[in-house]
């Protein structure tokens, strides 16, 4: 085969793997561009950048160079870097059906305004359904997409709904109930005003920290990450990156487990936050505001019961123990609706110690104990005895 044959089931695979071995079989060598073609690519479409305008050019002509090789052209190009609007001849042609206007392009689920270069979002809601199902409910809750977790504090709210209804065993064509219908609508249409926000794509240069906060409840739990940014004028700013939501299992369980599920999800967010900006690495800070959750992470595994043990050694991998710190719980970003959440500048900015100075987090973390979830002794010798005895 010649070709990829799309509809068969090896079709993606076979289409990513084509270009992945195209810059490695390629003779213009460059590391760093045949680096972006592996690691920047999702599908046809790759989103990558530089630190500089040299440097975007550079690495523009060598990727073309490499794809070229194996016949493939990279064409549709959008960048917020007018230089190489100018230098690249298809840079902006046939990008139409790509843009909301001359300024915007859709960048998988966002919309990106390559001139003022802030991200935002395009909520096209249809015609609310007449008969509202579990069905129908499920199909018109995730119209809108949200990838890196920016709207999580609206959309949770259907999370939540959605596992109420499932709760009540509710069949998926039947009717839900009016109460919760009723949230819903008013929900619905409060989500059209997030069409209006302008997140900047930029977080900043020169030195800079990530912070990452963890919190749940008896219905969910979340974590989120900023990036804190000390620029060569004195100034700070502070911007939100990513974050992640889970809904409560069905099963109840104790707010202290829910707490280190919560720690938990914020280190798997600092995983996949470093692994996608690959060699860059920076100063993490994570706060909770749990003691029980701080004094599980600052003991080793082996001290826990299985459940603990398995989440604290996970988290101690990515985030150490001397990472962690104790934050009151109103200065955490919690949920809210769409209309609260367009200025919400705790969920934006995180709270506001993070624009003053960083002697708070960086002074000897306090040190937390528990007896809550320690493995029992006499479990631990009685199975030791059995395991000698055997025989």
């Amino acid at each position: 085969m010649l070709r990829v044959t799309y509809g068969v089931a090896a079709a993606s695979y076979l289409a990513v793997k084509s270009l992945q071995q195209t810059a490695k079989y390629s003779s213009h060598i460059c590391e760093k561009a045949a680096a972006v073609i592996h690691k920047d690519f999702y599908m046809d479409d790759l989103l990558t950048g530089a630190s500089s305008k040299e440097e975007l050019l550079c690495l523009q002509r060598n990727v073309s160079e490499i794809l070229k090789e194996g016949g493939f052209e990279l064409r549709k190009l959008a960048s917020n870097c007018a230089e190489l609007s100018e230098n690249v001849s298809n840079a902006s042609e046939n990008i139409s059906h790509y843009l909301v206007d001359s300024k915007d392009v859709h960048a998988l689920g966002l919309i990106w305004n390559t001139e003022e270069d802030y991200f935002t979002f395009s909520v096209t809601l249809n015609q609310p359904p007449t008969i509202l199902t579990k069905r129908t409910f499920l199909s018109d809750a995730s119209t809108l997409f949200d990838p890196l977790g920016l709207l999580a504090p609206a959309t949770i709210r259907s999370k939540l709904w959605f596992q109420e209804i499932w709760r009540m065993s509710v069949g998926w064509d039947d009717v839900i109930p009016d109460c919760i219908a009723a949230q819903w609508r008013q929900h619905r249409s409060e989500l059209l005003l997030l069409s209006s926000l302008k997140i900047s794509r930029w977080s900043g240069e020169s030195f800079t920290e990530l912070h990452i906060f963890a919190d749940a409840s008896e219905r969910a739990y979340a974590a989120v990450m900023y990036a804190r940014t000390l620029h060569n004028d004195g100034s700070i700013t502070v911007a939100l990156i990513s974050s992640k939501t889970k809904v409560a299992p069905l099963k109840t369980t104790t707010l202290p487990r829910l707490e280190l599920c919560a720690a938990h999800l914020a280190a798997k967010l600092a995983r996949s936050v470093l692994h996608s900006w690959g060699y860059l690495r920076y100063p993490i800070y994570a706060w909770t505001d749990s003691t029980i959750t701080l004094a599980w992470l600052q003991a080793h595994p082996s001290k826990w019961i299985t459940f603990v043990a398995n989440r604290v050694a996970d988290i101690q991998e990515v985030l150490p123990p001397e990472c962690w710190n104790h934050i009151r719980s109103e200065l955490i970003p919690a949920d809210c609706a769409p209309s609260e959440l367009l200025h919400q500048k705790l969920w934006w900015s995180g709270p506001e110690f993070l624009k003053g100075p960083d002697h708070f987090w960086k002074l000897s973390p306090s040190q937390h104990t528990t007896q809550l979830g320690v493995r029992s002794k006499v479990v631990a010798m009685l199975r030791a005895q059995m395991t000698t005895g055997r025989h």
